[in-house]
């Protein structure tokens, strides 16, 4: 018996050490995105040194290379997951909602945007720099890698349902077209970084309902 205790104790051991191990590696390697993601939002991509994320993020060059490859894959982990998180927050305002009418749909989507650029700081704030900084200097291919191109599809299941005669080839047009007007506020478009976010929701919701009605009547 006691034999047998010895040897499953002696089995256990080296599982206990992988699992610290892999929760350690887990844990350097989402203080790189953290400390890549704060980056990119105050210098945008091509300010970013690959010493300074390693600086920040208290760890080393090796750390890169063994969780990422490279700066430019740890890079792009930190935009993924900057957009990630906004769309989780979009998505979640769509899901909330019973029966809306278009504006709701519109200030649903709006309202993560408005929280991150309004004057009040607030923990989307980060992430949402980086979207505004990085995102549209991006390629085509480099924003489809990314995931954008499917990032609006919530939003256009919620506007079949207020705009059931709408093909999805123009529900599509519109929802990058309010996507190429939500960039332009995050990077501070018309001063709206300045502002309070009532008054930001109030200017930046009717326009997103127009680009989303496409000229309809909205109701």
């Amino acid at each position: 018996m006691s034999a047998t205790a010895h040897t499953t104790d002696d089995e256990r051991a080296p599982a206990v050490s992988t699992d610290g191990r892999r929760e350690a590696g887990e844990r350097t390697r989402q203080r790189l995105i953290d400390a890549t993601r704060d980056l990119l939002a105050e210098h945008g991509e091509g300010g970013v040194s690959l010493r300074a994320i390693t600086d920040a993020a208290d760890a080393n060059v090796a750390a890169v290379s063994y969780h990422f490859g490279s700066k430019e894959a740890l890079v792009r982990a930190a935009i993924e997951q900057a957009i990630e998180r906004l769309v989780e927050e979009q998505n979640a305002g769509l899901r909330a909602l019973e029966d809306p009418t278009l504006e709701e749909i519109a200030t649903a989507w709006s309202r993560p945007v408005i929280r991150a650029v309004a004057a009040s700081p607030c923990p989307e704030q980060v992430s949402m720099r980086v979207v505004g900084r990085c995102v549209p200097a991006c390629s085509d291919a480099r924003r489809a890698q990314f995931g954008s191109e499917s990032a609006g599809d919530e939003l256009v299941a919620a506007l079949r349902r207020v705009l059931p005669e709408t093909d999805e080839a123009e529900l599509r047009f519109r929802v990058a077209a309010v996507g190429s007007i939500l960039n332009f506020v995050t990077t501070g478009g018309g001063g709206v970084d300045r502002k309070p976010a009532a008054e930001v929701e109030g200017l930046l919701v009717p326009v997103v309902t127009g680009a989303l009605a496409g000229g309809a009547a909205t109701r």
